[in-house]
């Protein structure tokens, strides 16, 4: 059968101030009242029924997201401590196939937004079809509208097969973020995708990689899933699992065992404020504004504001966010460079705002 795994335990630091420790990128709601993990949720149970899909987020914040997705505690798993992304995608194969053996099983960021969600289910089931019938991993690449430098990309081979007019090709490697040149590069050949860390693959195949990749990992999530063991046991077990993401720790090893399907679906990653502009509707002059806000003779800016008025005078391209207890301005060129606010409050210990 086919399962699911959503993966929402990251901190995010790019959202400050409206993401904090205890409130990371996808317990925001960006688009609408539904935050980005319950657009998640939504999107995947297209596809995959609610009672085969996993959330894994951090311990201390389970509880809450059960409720906030009105779904049993038990199929959300709370990591004692942030290891990244393979040890997650090993423990959820671990336990799904202690209940089904067959499992195919898709992994998920939490925080991604997909405009057409029609054409992500269409792709989604030929990825979990070739998965089960292969025994490879698939990887949704998404077709790049400009040579972004900001993505990890995936390098097409030659194409595999078509399945109800969706292309499948073999996987030739991944590639690590690159320069603007090599960037340019990729984007003018045509067989480069970004990679969207959507993957789908045979959870016995998954845990097999992950022995013989990564042994530590696999010897520690397989005896937490296992159970019966104190939450105490699998902090100890847990702290000593290397941090290691999907990419690195299995798929740059499988040079020629992985698919990718290119994806046009609207995909963004919402790194940053500075991706509203591109995914929310916006004034005559540009300007994207959440709250009272008054902007005069502004333009190109995104405001968001939480009860308090918010005026603008001869503002242009320009992030303005209020959150009651702090306030952020920067220009949108800089929007990458939040987290920079986020290191410099570490450093003064001014802990409340983090």
């Amino acid at each position: 059968m086919n399962w699911a795994v959503i993966m929402a335990g990251g901190s995010g630091t790019r959202f400050w101030p409206e993401s904090r420790q205890r409130r990371a990128k996808q317990f925001l709601s960006l688009f609408g009242r539904a935050t980005l993990l319950e657009r998640t949720l939504a999107r995947v149970k297209k596809v995959i029924p609610a009672s085969r899909i996993l959330v894994f987020t951090a311990q201390d914040q389970a509880a809450s997201t059960a409720k906030l997705l009105r779904v049993p505690r038990s199929r959300v798993i709370g990591e004692p401590l942030r290891r990244n992304t393979a040890p997650c995608a090993a423990w959820a194969a671990s336990l799904i196939l202690g209940k089904d053996p067959s499992a195919v099983l898709g992994v998920f960021p939490a925080d991604h937004f997909i405009k057409d969600e029609a054409a992500f289910a269409k792709l989604l089931r030929v990825a979990y079809g070739q998965a089960e019938r292969e025994g490879m991993p698939v990887t949704l690449g998404i077709r790049p509208d400009q040579p972004h430098t900001g993505y990890g990309y995936l390098e097409m081979a030659e194409k595999k097969t078509a399945v109800r007019g969706t292309p499948v090709f073999f996987l030739k490697r991944f590639h690590e973020k690159p320069g603007r040149v090599l960037a340019g590069k990729y984007f003018r050949s045509g067989k480069f995708l970004w990679n969207a860390g959507i993957f789908v693959w045979r959870a016995d195949c998954l845990l097999e990689a992950v022995r013989r990749k990564l042994p530590a990992v696999f010897q520690a999530v397989v005896k937490i899933a296992a159970g019966g063991i104190s939450a105490r046991a699998v902090q100890k077990i847990f702290s000593k699992v290397p941090s290691v993401s999907i990419d690195r720790g299995l798929m740059e090893k499988l040079p020629g065992g992985i698919l990718t399907i290119p994806a046009a679906m609207g995909w963004n990653d919402v790194g940053s404020w500075a991706a509203l502009r591109n995914l929310l509707p916006a004034d005559r002059r540009g300007n994207f504004s959440v709250g009272a806000n008054i902007l005069v003779e502004s333009s190109g800016n995104i405001v968001k504001g939480r009860g308090r008025l918010i005026a603008a005078v001869g503002l242009k391209d320009h992030v303005v966010v209020d959150t009651g207890d702090a306030v952020l301005v920067c220009p949108v060129s800089e929007a990458e460079s939040v987290r920079k606010i986020v290191i410099e409050l570490q450093k003064r210990n001014m802990r409340r705002f983090l």
